[in-house]
């Protein structure tokens, strides 16, 4: 027992070593293959943690087919035989499968609901950091990397409607923060990858607070006072104000603002952000209200709840902070 979790912190370890070491390379080869050591090491990390080997594999298979197109067009990229133009929508095809871009996020959404919270947080953060960081090297038309933005934005929107599966929930949340992304890459601005970091962070203490709890698959099964800080630190990655998050969400439209030609695209990512909202307060409704209907006064009973309940508040503190932190 000890052995393996022993093996688990060193697989953990190597990939955010790997993963940093791969933001100070610049050549797309050696970028890829730093990617599949990273997803080797990851797969080897699921396999210690999941039990049900068949999604093992599934994942497997998902990887490694993106893999083959990405390397086969950067090794046809190098040698100038075919356009760099389609080269390059191959690229970003094999890049939309790993990241779970609609189309292409179906397989993410699946395979969520038999990881563990530390899994599912991997693959929705820091497994995204190579991929994301390749989009942003290659020239791709902008219809394609438009298409994916409007994507991200509208797609998890309608499908969380009616949706109370708590991990397919973040699952379809990280694909649309992913919009946001694919944005600020389109218009080559660097803020990209604090926006990531900062999604990272709050992402942390989401997962850590839900593993901590015990918290699996509804809220509707545990305390209802964990799950009004769980929720109010996902009202922080929809990015309401006063929320550390907002801040980079508000520096996102005001740079759309200033390029006037990007109004459409302003208007769906507000509409889609009004949409994740929405989706929130449905949330909050079914843990919450459903939950006082059955019980007029809610009691913390025991040393252990109160203990919970001041952990998760100074968590909550952090994370409202956090942004300040960043920019001192």
């Amino acid at each position: 027992m000890y052995f393996n979790l022993f093996i688990k912190y060193f697989i953990t370890l190597l990939l955010l070593i790997i993963t940093m070491l791969s933001m100070f390379i610049n050549d797309l080869l050696n970028i890829w293959l730093i990617m599949e050591i990273n997803n080797f090491l990851f797969i080897s990390y699921i396999s210690f943690s999941m039990k049900n080997k068949k999604m093992i594999f599934f994942y497997y298979i998902i990887q490694i087919i993106p893999s083959m197109i990405l390397i086969f067009s950067i090794s046809l990229n190098n040698m100038n035989l075919f356009n760099k133009h389609f080269l390059n929508l191959l690229i970003l095809l094999s890049l939309m499968i790993k990241l779970g871009i609609p189309p292409f996020h179906f397989w993410m959404v699946s395979l969520s609901s038999y990881m563990n919270w530390n899994l599912l947080f991997f693959m929705l953060t820091i497994q995204k950091i190579i991929p994301f960081y390749i989009l942003s090297m290659i020239n791709i038309p902008n219809y394609f990397l438009l298409m994916s933005l409007y994507m991200c934005s509208l797609i998890p929107p309608i499908m969380m409607i009616n949706l109370t599966n708590l991990k397919k929930l973040l699952t379809y949340s990280s694909i649309n923060q992913l919009g946001w992304m694919i944005m600020l890459i389109y218009l080559k601005n660097i803020i990209w990858l604090y926006y990531l970091i900062m999604y990272i962070m709050i992402s942390l203490l989401i997962f850590f607070t839900l593993s901590y709890n015990k918290i699996y698959n509804n809220f509707l099964e545990n305390n209802t006072l964990n799950n009004m800080i769980i929720l109010m630190m996902m009202l922080n990655m929809a990015s309401m104000p006063p929320f550390s998050f907002f801040i980079f969400k508000w520096f996102s439209v005001f740079i759309l603002i200033f390029n006037s030609n990007l109004f459409f695209m302003l208007m769906i990512m507000m509409i889609s952000s009004f949409l994740m909202f929405l989706m929130y307060i449905n949330m909050i409704y079914l843990s919450m209200f459903i939950n006082m209907s059955k019980s007029k006064m809610i009691y913390l009973t025991n040393v252990q709840s109160n203990f919970t309940y001041l952990k998760s508040l100074y968590l909550f503190m952090i994370m409202s902070i956090s942004l300040f932190i960043l920019i001192i």
